[in-house]
């Protein structure tokens, strides 16, 4: 490697001048001065060099942490990107064996635009009364304006909107669906006695209400074998009661759940039997103790 030595500008007119023999003591001082404002020059050339080589080192330092972190992410996304392919794949795996078994992912529910229309008009007209969730195919009746306190009997309100719904189940769109009616009930207990009398506890009365809401919609037309009722009392709530058993309205309410046909529900077997079985006795529901009903 080849070494270079630096004189300064300065230092050079000085020797020549003096070789030269020539410069006068006021020159001699010029020289010197203008050596002097050279090696200053020099130096501060030498320090802006020297601070441009720490920022060079400083921003390809950062250029180089910056291209390990993109790497990292570069990493993380593929993984991310992998777990998710993964995941794909068990969710096409689920769905294809709900499909081979007849059964239907609620979560995925897809009903015709003519019908998720119709829905969405009917709970436009009754907003006080019902609410829609398209993505379960599912109409929700409040209770609190579906019956009275304690009861089961369907208010006129409720039969109306119950009637405009059998027609949009009665559509041609509507015609590959089932329903079930689930009826649900808070944690307030039942104590009065004509009340008590007729619904033993919270389960009853939501199983009397779903059936209640059913028959109406039979009288509304909807045939028969298109419709179930269920009850799950107060053991499904959306909502946390209030202490005490002071119960919640929003876990007053009857769901209807619109469901292909081809999916829960078997409309008959091949090689049934032609005749009924026989019918059973009637089994007579004892009234509750008269110390059980408290008024």
């Amino acid at each position: 490697m080849r070494t270079y030595l630096a004189i300064p500008f300065g230092a050079m007119v000085v020797g020549m001048m003096l070789l030269g023999g020539c410069a006068s003591k006021a020159e001699l001082d010029e020289a010197k001065a203008q050596c002097r404002r050279a090696n200053d020059e020099l130096k501060r050339v030498q320090e802006a060099l020297a601070a441009m080589r720490a920022d060079n080192q400083r921003l390809s330092a950062e250029l180089q942490a910056r291209d390990a972190a993109l790497s990292a992410k570069d990493k993380e996304m593929a993984l991310l990107s992998a777990e998710r392919d993964k995941l794909k794949r068990s969710f096409d795996d689920l769905k294809a064996l709900y499909d081979k078994k007849g059964l239907v992912l609620l979560s995925d529910m897809a009903l015709p635009k003519e019908m998720d229309e119709a829905l969405r008009a009917l709970v436009g007209k009754y907003p006080d009364l019902l609410e829609y969730d398209p993505k379960l195919g599912m109409i929700k009746f409040k209770s609190d304006m579906t019956f009275d306190l304690g009861s089961d009997q369907v208010k006129p309100a409720a039969q109306e909107a119950l009637a405009k719904f059998v027609e949009i189940m009665n559509s041609a769109e509507a015609k590959p669906f089932n329903i079930y009616i689930a009826g649900h009930t808070d944690d307030i207990p039942i104590l009065k006695g004509p009340t008590l009398a007729r619904h033993p506890n919270n389960w009853y009365l939501s199983v009397h209400r779903a059936v209640s809401v059913l028959q109406v919609m039979h009288k509304a037309g909807l045939e028969n074998d298109r419709a179930a009722a269920m009850g799950f009392g107060e053991y499904h709530p959306i909502a946390p009661n209030a202490p005490g058993h002071k119960g919640n309205a929003l876990n007053r309410r009857v769901e209807i759940w619109i469901v292909p046909a081809d999916k829960f529900m078997v409309r008959g077997m091949e090689g049934a039997a032609a005749e009924p079985p026989p019918a059973k006795e009637p089994v007579q529901e004892k009234a509750p103790a008269a110390k059980e009903v408290v008024e």
